[in-house]
């Protein structure tokens, strides 16, 4: 691993946290542990990075494991949007029962309402690793000592406490996991998350995911893979090098 270090961090969100699928639309389900794209959101707000600067993305790589499940619940919602013209003589004369009912909009504008499902955890904590050189580790933890914007972890009103647990040099283990397991494995919560944004052209994002198991400690399930480091109290992979453009 050269002259890579770890650091680790312990997030505390006080409230609740979900992260959804960006594939997803009308359910949105919560990943059991932070992706690697949304932690790298988090450096970027400790940093004072833009949205969308994903020019020292490399310079990292992202691990996590659950230090305490937390409590998962759906939350519903209602979202009501203006529905675009009528596609036939059917929906026209819908709409125009609608009217009759005194539903649509004072301009007449059709809407149309959709439920939507959230999936939150409540008040979990996580432990989190980052693969970088010493340099930018402690860059790093002074950042989150001093963070530039406030930090939020999923959602951008979903506050979090953010432990600095120290630099640590992670060395390589059999097992069992704690962590995120590269691949399939028997023992845990199979999850394809996030890692990257590459943007391929103007306003279209391409999303590079990483597939992983992440293990049942608390049912007792036991992960061995080859290929583990441990550190920060947790044994786990860190998500692969970037592929190449």
């Amino acid at each position: 691993m050269g002259e890579e270090v770890c650091l680790g961090l312990r997030l505390v969100p006080p409230f609740w946290c979900s992260f959804r699928d960006p594939a997803s639309s009308n359910v949105h389900r919560t990943f059991p542990v932070p992706p690697p794209a949304t932690l790298f959101g988090l450096v970027g707000a400790a940093l004072g990075l833009r949205q969308h600067d994903y020019a020292r993305r490399n310079e990292m790589r992202f691990t996590a494991a659950i230090q305490s499940p937390g409590e998962q619940v759906e939350s519903y919602s209602k979202w009501m949007k203006i529905a675009e013209g009528a596609k036939d003589k059917k929906q026209t004369a819908a709409w125009q029962a609608m009217r009759n009912r005194g539903l649509l909009a004072p301009d007449g504008c059709q809407w149309l309402s959709t439920t939507l499902i959230r999936q939150k955890i409540i008040q979990p904590v996580f432990i989190v690793g980052i693969l970088c050189s010493e340099t930018v580790a402690v860059e790093l933890a002074d950042a989150f000592a001093r963070p530039f914007f406030p930090l939020c972890l999923g959602e951008s009103d979903d506050p979090v406490d953010v432990e600095v647990l120290g630099i640590e040099v992670p060395i390589p283990a059999d097992g069992p996991a704690t962590g995120l397991v590269d691949g399939v494995w028997a023992g845990g919560v199979l999850v394809n998350m996030p890692t990257r944004f590459r943007l391929e052209r103007r306003k279209s994002w391409q999303v590079e995911r990483w597939l992983v198991t992440v293990p049942d400690v608390a049912g007792g399930g036991g992960v061995h893979a080859p290929g583990m480091f441990s550190c920060h109290g947790q044994t786990w992979h860190f998500e692969p090098k970037p592929a190449p453009v």
